[in-house]
Parts: C-alpha cells; structure tokens; sequence
C-alpha cells in the first residue's frame, strides 16, 4: 500500500510548472493538494488522543483519495455511515525554512464539523463546541460543497522542516447523519512584494474568442495591476502581455495568436503572483469558413446553482469526455433571481469554473438577468461580467452595441439577439442589424439564439405572451429569409423542438403544411435526416427551433404546440455537433440519456452521414493499457491508427494500425455505434504513456483524438521514488524481519540506456523451490516496495520458516533471506 506522503510529493512535482494556485490567497508552497491520500480510522472507536502525534503508529489503518465520506454523489472514497467520529491522518514534507513563512493557510470542504491538528498540536475546529472533544462529541450542523479558506498563521511555528503530519478528526451533527466529506488543502502564503496580495474569487473565464485573438478575464479580491503569461508549451510559458492599470476585474486582449492552435496559460500581476492550473488552456478558432469538426454545448435557464444544474453539468462532461467543447451558448436567465453578481458567482463561475477557463463562453440576455442590468444603454452586472463584440471583432456586422450581436466559427454564423428590452419592431435598430448581418453572411450554416422563444407551449404560451409574438413575428421572417438554420431560445423550463419550419409567423392554430417543409423526425434511423439543398444561407429553405430552457429547473405545461416534433418536461442541454455539411443536435438529459436527435444535412442531392468519434478512454494494467473507444457514425471510414509517446508533446509512433490489425478495421458506412477497443502489451512499469487515436478515410483524411495519459503499474509492486532516481541497483533488507504475517521488500532501480529493466522477483523456500512470483516483466528506473503476505502462488498461507527472496534486473541479480513465524 502506498504510503501518502510519496503521492502527494509526487503530486507537486508533475504540477509544479503550472503554479496550481487556485485559493483566494497567493501561494508560495502547496504543502498537502486537494484529493490526497488519507489515512483513516472509520470503525467508530475511541481513539483518544494519542492517535495525533507523529509517533502513532497507523500502519493498520486503511487509506484512500479524496474528497472521503458518504452521501454525497462527489465523494472519492466511500467510509461506513452510523458514527459520530472520524479520523484520518496524512504526512507531507516541508523543504523550506519555517521562519520564511508569512501566512499558513487551509482550505477544507467538510460535513459537519472537524478539528484539525499540526504535528499533534490543535491549530483548528470548524463547527465544534470549546472545551475537551471525545469521540462522543457532536459538531453543528454544516453541509459540504464548497472549499472555505481558515487562517492558521498562528500556528506556523507547529510546521518544521521535513516531515510534518496532519491529523483530522471529523465529527457528525449525529450518529445518524445521511452524509460525512472531507478533503483538505495546506498551503504557505507570501506577500508578492509587500502588503497584501490580491487573491483570485473569480475566474479565469475567456471571451471573444477569434482565430487570432482572445480576452481573459478574472477578478481579484484587491486592485493590482495584470499579466497573462501564454505559450503552446505549457512547461514554457514564454510570451507575456500586461496591464497596468490598478483593478479588481482584470481583462487582458491576447492578439497575434495562430489559428487552432492550443495555447497554455497563466494570470497574476507583475509582482509574481500567479495563478494556473490544468485547465488553463484554449483553442484558438479556425481560419474563417474552416469545414471542420465543431462541437457546441447549449444551456438554457441555467442560472438555478442548485443539484439540478450540477447533474445536466455533469452529464454532459461525461458526454463530452476528451471531446473538446470549442464554444459554449447560454440562453438567458443565467444567474437567479434577478442576476446579482452573487447569484452570477454561484450560478455560472462556481458552477462551470473549467469549461470557463478553457473554451469561450457566449451569453444572451434573459429576464431575470435584467433584474441587474438594462440593455439601452448596456450596463449593469451582466454587462459588466462579459465582453461582446459590439464592433464586428469576433466576425459578423458591427451592431453598435453589446446588447445584440454576432460572431463565426469555423463555417459557422452565429447571431445572438434581445428579446427583453430591446425594441422588437420590424424596423427598429435590432431588427434593422440583423436584416444586414445576414445579408453579408455566407457561412455554410447559420445559427440564432435569444431568450424568448417563438414557439413554446412550455411554462411559458407563445401565443399569448408579447415578447414571444413580437420575436415570431418581426424576427423570424428575417432569419427564415436570411437563410438561418438553427435557431435556439430558452424562457420556458422545457425542453420543444420544432418540425423542419417555414412561414409559420402566427398563433399555434395557425400552423399548416405548407409550413412544415419537413414532417419527419429529422433522424437518419427513422423518417431521414432533415436536408435543405442549398450549401449555404438560402431563403426559406427550412428552419429548426429548440427551446433548451430546463439546464436549471422544469416547470411543466402543456407541451402541445403542434409546430414541435417532441415535447419534454426533462432537465437536459443540447449539444450540436457540426462537420462541413452536416449538422448533428442531442437533447442529453441530466442522467447523460439521449433522450432527442436529428441530423441536418446541406448542399448534396445524396444524403451521407459523417463518421463522428464519440468516447476516446483507456485503462492502465500491469505492464500495459487498454484503449476503448466508440463511433455513433460512420462514413467512408477505412479504420484506425494507434500513435503512442512517452511525452505529451513527445514524438508519437504508430504502434497499431487497421493495415496489419483486423481489430482496427472500421465498419465502414453505419449510423449505428460502433464499439472498438485496443490492447497495448509488453509496456514498463512506473512509466507513462500517451496516445493518440487516429481515423482514416477511405480516401486517406486522418483526424486525431486525444492525447490521452495511461500509466502502467504493477500489481505488487508500488513505486516510491518522488522524481529522484536512485544511484545504484540494491536489494534492500525486507521490514519487518522476522514477520507475521506480512512483510515489506523494497528495491531501487537506477538510470539506464534502455529506459527500463526486464525484472523478476521469486520467493523460493530453503530448499530451492519457488513459492511464489511477484514480478516478472519491465520496470522504469526507480524505487519500488511491494508487500508479501505469507502465501503462495494459490494464495495458501506457508509454514514457518526461512525464505529466500530474489530479484533479477537484466542480466544481475540479488538475494537476501527472510524468516517467517506463524
């Protein structure tokens, strides 16, 4: 079992150039991460006080990652229910001087209550009452889910160089409490050049993303002035642009940039302080009209920062996986009530904080959000949170005013409008714009989204309710004559989409065939996929509506109107998925079930389909890794490649290809998924790899996917080495000896040409018979232990007696005795 203080040194190595530094105070030292490995005691038992100090001896306890506890659906490692007390007990190394240390700080995400304690000496209790805590002792009543930030800089002197321990106690409101979390994060603080440093409450969250230029934008908790640091080597942040200005909301222009690409990158200000993370990385858009693979995450309604938010959240990342989301809508009524900046921070930054930071987000303007702000002129807390290209920047017209605008992607038009309070008038300004932004469009497909939808009999009756009317009347003549595609609102807390439409501008019992261009469902395994013949905008040739507005909540209603295709009282998103002339939409409800599609095709008199990769994962075993991975479509596609590195941005060799390997072959022509899976044998133990997934046309088009990290491990042996390697080959004595009933055996493995070792590891009786074999494949330079329990190769316990354990690395090898009594 491995011990925690190697897992979380090893965690700050592979981090380190990122500067992970994510609490609202600046960081000079993560000592302990979020999500280590704990030692616990769950039984219920007493433990009384000795359990805190750095000589306990915890070698019984159990350990596992976290965040720990039950009930809660974020929970990584699941303790038994019906105590009152909890304890757990982590080690980490300490390499500075403790007299250099400004600030000692803890972050701790907790249910209900805990004591917290420094090389035995109490330094916190959260939720507890004073005086003596005994295992009987109840805390107050307080819910998990976020991590709050403790001052513990009295306590700085309890921290010494080298081995520290941290020992936690988490007590219950009551025995029968339906839920138990912890997870804590230890870290120093420094001043950044005097005073006080500002600390990140907000973001980073992009906008305004172009081919050649992006904003970043987050806020800080005291003014100073702005850095991003950017490159496409996340190890080599090499390019730097600044502000000067003194600020709490920072927003910083990248230009220069090439297009799709992947840029890496930090925040911080000029005097060193700097925040990054794994998810502080873009893609940057493609040359204008691209034809390439483009995928779009649509929420409507979001704004409730409730449990229902975080599963339709959640099961679209898990949609999604490595598939990269390119740009993200929200349909209005983005924070509740009234689109507070509050209400803006728990409803969009806290709720979606990677998807902010690494892909562009475009909002439109919904009612409640004008609870905060006002559209003419803009202003206000929407306003002020994101920057909209009210000058053409991102592409599309100039319209003057952030309020209503466009922008491209790839062959894509996107035109976002206001149905609040905006005049809606045939010929007034907005209206007027969006005539002449679609004139001077001529992207292969068009997309339009607001808030109020024009045809809805959802929570909210488009018949009946103004806004709703004026936007199907004056509107969508314009976008049906324009040629628009798609179009996308939210308001009602359902989930309504429309037949293939045209013309239909009046109440609901006005709809006849003639505008209905196409009656089916749209779906290439039913009545076919929609089709419009012309490759790019033309009039009237067929519109798709949706309304998306249950990412929050649902709220019923009739859910009749007769212009729909399908009606659903269901929490969900919408994912749209375009590839030169096709357009794919999925309705992904809150338990990540398909539960609507259809297929848009454009410009071909035959109707195809695109060959589309859906998962792309792997599992790492003992001396290998298997890849898996599905297709939902296929089209013309010969087969599949598999390129491996040991770097991420290492050079890749294929290591498998549909050529030699029948298992790689594709289907071919299907629009029925496709599972594949690849088995990658004979890999080094304690190495990491990554691969990349290729598809292959018949006419030789290849496109990647990935890259994805998998790193082997052996099923005994555990490594130890925190990124030193050792300098010489040894066979270490096994501890404890003489044992009963388990021992540990340790060894070290140094540099070499080849990068690995071919080992084995035998245990043999005194007589020269084998007992059993531990190892017996390729180990990466390093530091192992693995545990012996006393058994044979049938897991039958032996006798009493002496053994000799053996270990051969190549072509020298090693032997050392050990004695087992019974």
């Amino acid at each position: 079992m491995k011990r925690s203080s190697w897992k979380i040194t090893l965690f700050f190595i592979a981090c380190s150039w990122a500067g992970i530094n994510l609490a609202k105070t600046a960081r000079a030292d993560v000592l302990l991460p979020r999500g280590a490995e704990w030692k616990y005691e769950a039984s219920g038992a007493n433990l009384g006080s000795a359990w805190r100090e750095t000589g306990y001896d915890d070698s019984d306890w159990l350990s596992g990652d976290a965040m720990l506890g039950f009930g809660e659906n974020y929970i990584v490692t699941t303790l038994p229910s019906g105590h009152i007390t909890y304890y757990f007990r982590v080690a980490f190394n300490f390499n500075g001087d403790p007299n250099e240390i400004e600030t000692l700080m803890l972050l701790a995400d907790y249910d209900d209550g805990f004591v917290a304690y420094l090389n035995g000496q109490e330094v916190t209790r959260q939720e507890m009452p004073s005086g003596n805590i005994t295992s009987t002792t109840t805390a107050s009543s307080h819910e998990s889910g976020d991590f709050e930030e403790i001052d513990i800089s009295d306590y700085k002197h309890a921290l010494v160089q080298g081995d520290n321990l941290l020992a936690v106690e988490v007590h219950q409101s009551s025995a029968g409490s339906s839920d138990l979390a912890i997870d804590i994060e230890l870290f120093t603080g420094t001043g950044g050049g005097g005073g006080n440093p500002p600390g990140l409450t907000r973001g980073p969250y992009l906008q305004m993303g172009t081919p050649t230029s992006i904003v970043v934008r987050w806020r800080t908790d005291s003014p100073s002035d702005s850095r991003v640091r950017y490159g496409t080597d996340p190890t080599a942040l090499n390019q730097v642009v600044d502000k000067s200005e003194l600020t709490k909301e920072h927003e910083v222009l990248l230009t220069g940039l090439s297009p799709q690409t992947w840029y890496y990158y930090a925040i911080g200000n000029t005097n060193g302080i700097t925040y990054s993370g794994s998810d502080y990385y873009f893609r940057t858009a493609p040359p204008d009209g691209t034809r390439q693979k483009t995928r779009i995450w649509i929420l409507g309604d979001s704004g409730t920062a409730n449990n229902d938010a975080r599963a339709v959240r959640d099961a679209y990342y898990a949609f999604t996986d490595t598939t990269h989301t390119n740009l993200w809508v929200m349909l209005g009524d983005n924070a509740y009530s009234s689109g507070t900046d509050p209400q803006y921070q728990a409803a969009v930054f806290d709720m979606y904080p990677t998807m902010l930071s690494k892909s562009v987000l475009w909002p439109a303007f919904g009612n409640h959000d004008a609870g905060s702000a006002s559209s003419n002129p803009p202003e206000g807390v929407f306003y002020d949170i994101f920057t909209l290209p009210a000058s053409g920047e991102a592409g599309g017209l100039s319209s003057g005013t952030e309020a209503y605008y466009s922008f491209d992607y790839a062959n894509i038009h996107f035109i976002c409008l206001n149905s609040h309070d905006i005049p809606r008038s045939a010929t007034g300004p907005m209206n007027t714009w969006l005539q002449q932004d679609l004139q001077n469009n001529n992207r292969e497909w068009t997309i339009a989204f607001w808030h109020h939808p024009p045809y809805s009999k959802g929570s909210h009756n488009s018949d009946t309710e103004g806004r709703m009317v004026e936007m199907r009347e004056n509107s969508v003549p314009i976008l049906e004559n324009g040629g628009t595609d798609l179009v996308l609102s939210g308001h009602s807390h359902s989930y309504e989409r429309s037949f293939l439409l045209d013309g239909h501008y009046g109440t609901s019992g006005t709809l006849n065939n003639s505008m209905i261009k196409d009656g089916g469902d749209g779906r290439e395994d039913g009545d076919g996929a929609y089709f419009k013949a012309t490759p790019g905008p033309a009039s009237h040739e067929g519109t798709v509506y949706v309304v998306a507005g249950s990412s929050g909540k649902t709220s019923g209603g009739q859910l009749n109107h007769p212009a729909m295709y399908v009606s659903l009282n269901t929490l969900g998103s919408v994912v749209v998925d375009v590839y030169r002339n096709r357009m794919d939409l999925t309705f992904l409800d809150d338990n990540g079930d398909r539960q609507d599609y259809f297929t848009m095709f454009k410009g071909s008199t035959t109707v195809g389909i695109a060959t589309v990769v859906s998962t792309f994962a792997g599992e790492a075993f003992d001396g290998g890794a298997t890849l898996n991975w599905q297709t939902r479509s296929e089209n013309r596609l010969a087969g599949f490649e598999i390129l491996r590195a040991t770097e991420l941005n290492g050079n890749y060799q294929m290591v498998a290809s549909y050529v030699t390997n029948p298992a790689l072959k594709a289907a071919g022509n299907t629009s029925v998924p496709q599972t594949y899976h690849f088995t990658d044998n004979g890999l080094v133990n304690g190495a990491v790899y990554w691969y990349k997934l290729v598809s292959v046309s018949y006419s030789g088009e290849k496109n990647y996917y990935g890259p994805l990290r998998l790193a082997p491990a052996s099923v005994f042996a555990n490594a130890l080495n925190n990124g030193e390697i050792p300098s010489r080959m040894e066979l270490h004595s096994n501890y404890p000896n003489p044992f009963n009933p388990n021992t540990t055996i340790r060894f070290d493995l140094p540099a070499t040409s080849a990068g690995f070792y071919e080992v084995r590891m035998d245990v043999y009786d005194i007589r020269g018979s084998r007992v059993k074999t531990f190892l017996n494949g390729k180990f990466a330079p390093g530091s192992y232990a693995l545990e012996w329990d006393g058994t044979n190769e049938r897991g039958n316990p032996v006798p009493s007696g002496i053994y000799i354990y053996s270990l051969r690395a190549n072509d020298q090898q090693f032997a050392k005795r050990m004695i087992l009594v019974r």
